[in-house]
């Protein structure tokens, strides 16, 4: 199985009193909560792509103790406030598998572009492939288009609880969403 979620924010001062987070834990209890929280949905034989905005430790034992921790075989799409340098070391301790700027994949045989940030145009757009994106904190929802915050507290506005989201809450979100294109692209021969 596949997950995605984006914006776990380990280490931020502040994320609780700033999310929806308050409902279901404390700041204190936060790296425990999400910790716990992902280890429920994810076994180690299940990929989660991490959607960036991972940490705000200034240490990087304070994030390898977390990603120890987590099941599953990660993927990391860089945030604005993930340094490259943890990343990298992350992926030197194996902890991730690799990380990424933009990353494609396939949910069964659609095409899925990872992006840390939500964009208005991308690859395949016109033939149905599917923007996943974070940075937003469930903020940004599109009327159109399949385009889909992935963030933990965009599943707390989708589910009515925080969770990541699986490869099959992605295909049932999308199956209600048309295609939309908004540029040039709209005329497939432009392609």
């Amino acid at each position: 199985m596949k997950y995605f979620v984006s914006d776990t924010h380990w280490h931020h001062k502040k994320i609780v009193e700033i999310t929806n987070r308050g409902v279901e834990t404390t700041q204190e209890e936060h790296t425990e909560w999400l910790i716990n929280l992902w280890n429920k949905q994810v076994t180690n034989n299940d990929q989660v792509y991490l959607l960036g905005d991972v940490s705000f430790a200034t240490k990087y034992d304070q994030i390898k103790e977390v990603f120890e921790r987590l099941n599953g075989q990660i993927f990391v799409v860089k945030g604005n406030h993930c340094r490259t340098a943890m990343l990298d070391k992350l992926s030197g301790d194996h902890l991730i598998q690799a990380w990424y700027q933009y990353k494609e994949i396939k949910i069964n045989t659609t095409d899925v572009c990872l992006f840390h940030f939500p964009i208005s145009s991308w690859n395949k757009q016109g033939y149905g492939s599917i923007m996943l994106h974070g940075h937003c904190h469930g903020s940004f929802t599109p009327e159109k288009g399949k385009i889909l915050d992935v963030g933990i507290d965009s599943a707390y506005n989708i589910f009515g609880v925080h969770r990541l989201f699986s490869e099959l809450d992605i295909i049932e979100y999308m199956s209600k969403r048309e295609v939309n294109v908004n540029d040039h692209h709209k005329d497939r021969t432009l392609d």
